[in-house]
């Protein structure tokens, strides 16, 4: 059986998945009346839209030179879409500002045009993921080696200071399935330097829990 292409969007694709889904029924079923429940919303809002926001230019600082380089016509699509993307997140930059300063009487208002944009945009954006999945893969696999790709998720993720790549990791590991951990700390195991691997190690344990942490523990090479 021929085994699976590098993918660099698969994993991270997950993570946003689960965040942005995880935003969108916070915010539909806010009272935005109650100031602890908008500040609560609104804080996961501005997590998932930091994320988001790094992801773009994570794509676009090492992605994209390498696609434009052997796929223009499949890089200036891609560039097409965060453009117009970029232009969504500053939206719902300005409509989240506006809620998180409405009066009691204007805060339900403006928490349902949140909601609609944000689902909106959740529309748009899973559709641009899955076009990265498919078509900027498939430009990829036919023009780079699996090696080649490699190098180019390893200076990705080197360009991310430790400490916020371990708050990436933490979002990261819970979106993976079990073969998907494994593989990516079995990755990291054999690569990193041991106080790198123990230290995204923690950072496993404790988002995965008890229970799924000995799961892949107990598959990672000696």
């Amino acid at each position: 059986m021929t085994a699976p292409r590098v993918d660099l969007f698969a994993v991270i694709h997950k993570m946003l998945r689960v965040s942005i889904f995880d935003t969108a029924a916070l915010i539909a079923r806010a009272d935005f009346t109650d100031p602890t429940e908008r500040r609560a919303t609104l804080d996961k809002f501005d997590e998932t839209f930091a994320f988001l926001t790094e992801h773009h230019q994570h794509e676009d600082l090492h992605v994209m030179p390498v696609l434009t380089a052997v796929a223009p016509d499949v890089a200036q699509g891609m560039e097409t879409d965060h453009s117009d993307l970029d232009r969504s997140l500053e939206n719902l930059e300005r409509v989240a500002a506006s809620v998180r300063q409405a009066d009691a009487g204007a805060a339900l208002r403006l928490g349902a045009e949140l909601h609609l944009a944000f689902s909106v945009f959740l529309g748009d954006y899973l559709k641009h993921m899955a076009s990265e999945e498919v078509g900027v893969n498939a430009a990829l696999w036919e023009h780079l080696s699996d090696d080649a790709l490699v190098g180019v998720r390893a200076k990705l993720q080197g360009a991310i200071p430790p400490a916020r790549f371990a708050e990436w990791f933490a979002y990261m590991v819970p979106a993976m399935n079990v073969q998907e951990r494994i593989g990516v700390l079995t990755g990291i195991k054999l690569n990193a330097p041991p106080a790198a691997f123990e230290a995204l190690g923690d950072v496993a344990r404790s988002a995965l829990g008890k229970e799924r942490w000995s799961q892949v523990e107990s598959s990672l090479p000696g």
